[in-house]
């Protein structure tokens, strides 16, 4: 990867500090859409960076975002999930979050709830959204 950039720097900060939940993240990224699952379920709002979307090619600037993104949060795997400008980890961490009731308060404090106040009603299993070829992972309860 290149070295971060101020630029970089710069343009993760304004897009963490966009929405009340914001994802760094990949489109090709089966994680990623983990992610992008459980808040639709749950009815929360997002906005997403793609970091390997075209529009980030042109002078390398997605790997730059990528560096960036990693030098300010230490983490090098993704997606990276913010709410309210705080880092909470990637799509297994949210789950885990979720599952140990963690997430919604983080959710709530925020202000980024369901318009129904009850999360859409979800009540299943965040690891439901993992990949299906991680159908053996001991996180998964079905």
């Amino acid at each position: 990867l290149p070295a971060p950039s101020d630029e970089g720097r710069a343009l993760v900060a304004r897009f963490v500090a966009s929405d009340k939940v914001a994802i760094v993240a990949m489109e090709s990224c089966e994680f990623c859409w983990t992610i992008f699952k459980l808040l639709r379920a749950i009815g929360v709002r997002y906005t997403v960076l793609n970091f390997d979307a075209l529009e980030y090619a042109p002078n390398n600037l997605g790997n730059v975002i990528r560096a960036s993104v990693q030098e300010l949060t230490g983490a090098v795997t993704f997606p990276q999930v913010f709410v309210n400008g705080e880092f909470i980890g990637g799509a297994a961490d949210a789950c885990i979050k979720w599952k140990k009731g963690e997430l919604q308060p983080l959710l709530e404090a925020a202000g980024a709830t369901a318009a129904d106040g009850e999360w859409n009603g979800y009540k299943g299993d965040p690891f439901e959204f993992l990949p299906k070829w991680m159908t053996k992972n001991p996180l998964r309860s079905k």
